[in-house]
């Protein structure tokens, strides 16, 4: 029998628009909030409740939506149940730790899956001649600054690794989607490709058994997902929590959505994919963004920045732009990319200088740090360039540009243009010679853009795409993202598989 009570009396556009501004809202007054504390995972609560009320319309599948919601709130009550705290290092491992559990669960649940994933296995073993070439191109920084975890199949990226491994790996194309499912909105595990190649030559200066350790760590993730993800947490020094209790207990709680998942025929690459959202609990709402917003300036930037987004969904729902789940996603990130690029405008800097400046910097990073370098390093800084550079072209006027409007809808940036501490920068610098002051506070960003980006409102327009089609896979997805590096780099876009991914499927 459906409760009632989880069915919203909102249309779906309603719901999700409102859903998406709660969840950003939560996250960034929990910060405000909080910012001069020390971090404790109650001051999440605020966002866990926001998530705990977010209803379905009724078209939408129930058994979809809690592979999200239960998932959340398993995650917050497992991990308060644990600890009180996470140290600021251990908060890298939050969001990756459900998909590894999900995946060893649908291995007992489902044997089909489970011999595809030793195909694939048996594949990766074989498959020398991508992981030679990519691991080198990534150590030898061929590709430039990349987003080595992105959930599209972009040069350097370990989703594009994987894909092409699966184009020679004879399995159903369920389960090829499955698996880049895992890899790309599924985060599956914390490894990076490239990571022990590099190690490997610094230790032994030996190519042949670089490439046999990073098949090993590759093939690992996938024959034992959990196993691996809790070696690699102990490798980096995780100790603020249980991690074997906290593999167990959700394991053992998560289970029976998992089922309940598979006998509602939601398809398989959703199931791994939809869990692993919960970051706002200690990675947004966590130490690194309570540091970054002691600086008032910072957090002007980031509320000012959200506000934007809330007034253009709105705009755009009144308008009756909004016709599904994604699009929301697609007006909150386009508002927020408007509103960093006329930050930096303001200063009279532009992001093709922010590029090359970062740009200069990734090639002496390389020659600086040839072995030591993390291969993740360049991630944010590949979005952050990303999202300044779309909305430069929003902001520009047209032809040039979309003339301030995306997708048909103006941006609002009047949050941005009369905020106090924004238009005021003599009072954190020397009076008369405040004009960097808002560029470089929006700089402070660079390597966390996950709030400007911002995250939540479209996770939850994924959310809940999947959710009114739980029989289609929502990931991985096959687009051409425009990247700002291609601008500096454009014959990148020629080792770019992931306009093309359909077809290898």
């Amino acid at each position: 029998m459906t409760n009632k009570s989880q069915i919203s009396e909102l249309s779906l556009p309603e719901k999700v628009v409102e859903d998406a501004i709660a969840a950003q809202k939560a996250s960034v007054e929990c910060i405000k909030e909080n910012r001069y504390k020390d971090f404790l995972l109650e001051q999440c609560r605020p966002f866990v409740e926001v998530v705990r009320n977010f209803k379905r319309t009724p078209e939408q599948s129930k058994e979809a939506m809690d592979l999200y919601q239960a998932s959340l709130l398993l995650h917050y009550d497992i991990l308060t149940s644990l600890t009180k705290t996470v140290s600021a290092m251990d908060c890298a491992f939050l969001e990756w730790q459900q998909t590894p559990i999900t995946l060893d669960i649908m291995y007992k649940m489902d044997k089909d899956f489970k011999d595809a994933i030793d195909v694939f296995v048996n594949t990766i073993e074989e498959s020398d001649d991508i992981i030679g070439i990519e691991a080198t191109r990534v150590h030898n920084g061929f590709y430039g600054i990349i987003s080595s975890m992105d959930f599209a199949a972009l040069p350097g990226s370990t989703f594009s690794v994987i894909a092409q491994i699966l184009e020679r790996t004879p399995i159903a194309k369920e389960y090829k989607q499955a698996i880049m499912a895992s890899k790309s909105w599924g985060l599956n595990g914390i490894y990076v490709f490239g990571d022990r190649y590099t190690r490997v030559l610094q230790r032994c200066r030996n190519v042949q058994k670089a490439i046999e350790e990073e098949k090993r760590y590759l093939k690992m993730t996938w024959s034992d997902p959990s196993k691996t993800m809790m070696k690699l947490m102990g490798t980096f020094g995780h100790s603020s929590y249980d991690r074997l209790k906290y593999f167990e207990m959700y394991e053992k709680k998560f289970t029976p959505y998992v089922k309940a998942a598979y006998d509602a025929k939601v398809h398989i690459a959703n199931i791994p994919m939809l869990p692993t959202h919960v970051g706002d609990i200690g990675h947004h709402i966590g130490p690194s963004y309570f540091h970054i917003c002691k600086d008032d300036m910072c957090l002007a930037i980031l509320e000012a920045v959200s506000q934007v987004g809330y007034d253009t969904m709105r705009r755009a729902l009144g308008m009756g732009k909004i016709q599904s789940p994604f699009d929301v996603a697609g007006f909150a990130t386009g508002a927020s990319a408007s509103a960093m690029a006329e930050i930096l405008a303001w200063e009279a800097f532009t992001p093709d200088m922010i590029q090359d400046l970062f740009q200069k910097r990734f090639h002496h990073w390389v020659m600086a740090h040839p072995y030591d370098r993390p291969m993740v390093g360049e991630l944010h800084i590949n979005d952050w360039l990303d999202f300044a550079t779309r909305g430069a072209s929003i902001n520009a006027p047209a032809p040039r540009g979309s003339g301030g409007k995306v997708s048909g809808v103006p941006i609002d940036l009047s949050a941005v243009r009369f905020n106090s501490k924004l238009n005021n920068p003599q009072w954190y610098t020397y009076p008369y010679t405040g004009i960097s002051v808002r560029t470089t506070a929006l700089l402070r960003f660079v390597d966390q853009p996950c709030l400007l980006a911002p995250e939540p409102p479209s996770i939850v327009g994924m959310i809940n795409a999947t959710v009114l089609h739980p029989e289609l896979p929502m990931a991985p997805v096959q687009l051409c993202k425009n990247c700002a590096t291609a601008r500096y780099e454009p014959a990148k876009c020629n080792y770019c598989i992931s306009p093309k991914l359909n077809s290898m499927l």
